[in-house]
C-alpha cells in the first residue's frame, strides 16, 4: 500500500514530458507507472495538470540583519510563502561579520532555520580570507554546505570581499569541491557615483539606479570570471541583470568554462520606472531594476541557456523597515535619499508563477525550461541532485502540481509574505501552483496551508566535480 498516488498527470522533466502516475511511500517516490486507486491511502487526480519536481530556491535572505532591519518573516513564515509558490527546498546565507567563523555562523543559521515547514540548507559567507577562515572551507564542505557567497561591493557596510580574498577562496574551493557565489557590482564605480550625487545634493530614488549602472555590474562580473579562469574553478554569479554581463558568460561558455548565471523574476518583470514614483523606495534593490529592453535581453539569455538558474533573491521588508531611516518634510512626505533605504524585494512566492505565465504561456520558453531553471539545474549546481530537482524513483517526494490555465491577479492580499504592498500589484498571471507536496505530505491544497512547523529537514549537499570543471547542464 502506497501513502499517495498522483494519477493522470503530465510529468515534467528538464528535457521531456510524459503522462504517468507517481507512487509515494515514506516520503520518497517509489514507483512511476500506472496504478489503481485501491493501491494508496490517498489519491490525487492530476488530469489535465502538470506535475513538476518541487522548486528549489537557492537565493533568499530571511531574518538577515541589513542596514538595521531584520525582515518581515520568520523562517517558518518564509516557508509558508515558499510552499504557496511551489518551493519545497530553500537555502539562506549565514550572517557574517569580520572576525567571526564562517563555519560557526553556518551552524548558527542552520539552527535558526529548523522551524521551517520545508527542507532547507545554508550557504557560507566570506568577507576575509585568513588562515582560520580558509580552514573553515574544509569544514563547511564536510558539513554539507559547500557553497559560499562573497560581495564585491558594500565596503562601507563591512561585508565586501577584497580581490585577494576572492582569489584565495576560489583557490581553496577548487581544492575541496566548493563553489563560490558572487554578488557582482563594482564598489569603486558605485561609491564614485554616490559621491557625485551627494555633491549635487540629488539623492532621489531615480539616482539610485544611475549610481549602479549596467557597467557597474558588468565590470565586476567580468573581473569575477577572469579570477575564476585564473584559478580554473567554477563560479555562480547571482542576480544578473544585463546583456553586457551575459556576453561575458557566453564567451566563457563557448569554451566550456563553468560560469553559472542566475537572474530573478523581478528583473524580468519590474522596471526602473518604479523609481519615478513617490513610493519608489519600495523598489530599491541591488543591483537596481533595469529597463524593459534589458529584461527582454535576459529572456534571450534564458532561451539560449546562458542563464541556467532563477533565484528570487527574496529579501522582504514591509514599509516600516524600508523607510525606517528616511526623514519627512513639512508636508509629511519622505525626503528622497536612496542611501537611507533598506535594500530588498519580495519574490519567493511569485518566482514560479511568473516563469509559467511570462515564460511558458507567452511562448518565450517551455515548461521543461521552467523545471530546469527553478528546480533541476539548481539541485545539480548546488549539490542536492537527484535527492531534489527531479521526479525519479528514490528522490524525495517533493512535488508541485500546476494548472497552466488558472488565472490570478497578483496583489498583496493573495500573497503570504506579511507585507502591506505588492510591487506586482495588478499583474495578470496565467499558470499557477495548485498543490504543493513535501516528502509525500500535501502542504498546500485549495489555497490552504497544511504544513507543520519544524517539519523541514536539513539538506546535506555535495558538489559534483563535473559541475566545477565544465559548463554542462
Amino acid at each position: 500500500m502506497y501513502d499517495l498516488i498522483i494519477k493522470n498527470g503530465k510529468l515534467v522533466y528538464d528535457s521531456y514530458t510524459i503522462e504517468n502516475d507517481i507512487a509515494v511511500k515514506d516520503g520518497k517516490i517509489v514507483q512511476i507507472g500506472k496504478f489503481s486507486d485501491e493501491q494508496a491511502s490517498r489519491v490525487v487526480d492530476a488530469t489535465g495538470k502538470y506535475v513538476l519536481p518541487g522548486g528549489v530556491e537557492a537565493h533568499m535572505h530571511c531574518m538577515a540583519p541589513f542596514q538595521g532591519a531584520l525582515g518581515a518573516n520568520t523562517f517558518y513564515e518564509q516557508s509558508i510563502s515558499a510552499a504557496f509558490g511551489g518551493v519545497t527546498t530553500f537555502m539562506d546565507f549565514a550572517n557574517m561579520s569580520r572576525g567571526q567563523s564562517p563555519f560557526e555562523q553556518v551552524k548558527a543559521r542552520r539552527k535558526e532555520m529548523e522551524e521551517s515547514a520545508i527542507d532547507y540548507s545554508v550557504h557560507g559567507k566570506f568577507i576575509e580570507a585568513n588562515e582560520s577562515t580558509l580552514k573553515d572551507i574544509d569544514k563547511l564542505v564536510e558539513y554539507g554546505t559547500p557553497t559560499f557567497k562573497m560581495f564585491m561591493t558594500y565596503k562601507k557596510e563591512g561585508v565586501m570581499a577584497e580581490d585577494e580574498t576572492i582569489l584565495k577562496v576560489f583557490q581553496k574551493c577548487k581544492e575541496v569541491k566548493g563553489l563560490p557565489m558572487l554578488h557582482c557590482e563594482s564598489n569603486p564605480i558605485a561609491e564614485n557615483n554616490i559621491r557625485e550625487c551627494e555633491e549635487k545634493n540629488d539623492l532621489s530614488w531615480v539616482n539610485f539606479a544611475k549610481c549602479k549602472p549596467v557597467l557597474c555590474e558588468a565590470e565586476a562580473f567580468s573581473r569575477a570570471v577572469w579570477f575564476a579562469k585564473y584559478v580554473d574553478t567554477g563560479i555562480i554569479v547571482v542576480h544578473t541583470t544585463n546583456k553586457e554581463a551575459l556576453d561575458v558568460a557566453r564567451e566563457a561558455h563557448s569554451k566550456g568554462f563553468p560560469v553559472y548565471v542566475e537572474t530573478g523574476p523581478h528583473y524580468l518583470t519590474l522596471f526602473d520606472d518604479l523609481y519615478e514614483r513617490e513610493d519608489g523606495y519600495l523598489a530599491i534593490c541591488s543591483p537596481p531594476l533595469r529597463t524593459p529592453k534589458q529584461a527582454e535581453e535576459l529572456w534571450d539569455g534564458i532561451k539560449d541557456k546562458t542563464i541556467s538558474l532563477i533565484g528570487s533573491d527574496d529579501c522582504t521588508f514591509d514599509v516600516d523597515e524600508k523607510s525606517m531611516f528616511l526623514e519627512k518634510d513639512s508636508d509629511g512626505k519622505f525626503i528622497q535619499d536612496f542611501r537611507k533605504v533598506v535594500n530588498g524585494l519580495s519574490g519567493l512566492e511569485v518566482r514560479l508563477p511568473i516563469m509559467l505565465s511570462e515564460g511558458v504561456n507567452k511562448g518565450r520558453i517551455s515548461i521543461n525550461d521552467v523545471v530546469a531553471l527553478t528546480s533541476t539545474n539548481i539541485a545539480k549546481v548546488y549539490g542536492c541532485f537527484p535527492q531534489k530537482g527531479i521526479l525519479a524513483v528514490g528522490s524525495d517526494a517533493d512535488i508541485v502540481i500546476v494548472d497552466m490555465e488558472k488565472e490570478v491577479t497578483l496583489n498583496k492580499d493573495l500573497l503570504h509574505n506579511n507585507i502591506s504592498y505588492c510591487l506586482h500589484e495588478g499583474m495578470q498571471i496565467k499558470g499557477y501552483p495548485q498543490m504543493t507536496i513535501s516528502h509525500g505530505n500535501i502542504i498546500v491544497e485549495d489555497a490552504k496551508f497544511y504544513g507543520e512547523k519544524f517539519a523541514g529537514k536539513f539538506v546535506e549537499r555535495s558538489i559534483d566535480k563535473n559541475i566545477i570543471k565544465k559548463f554542462d547542464l
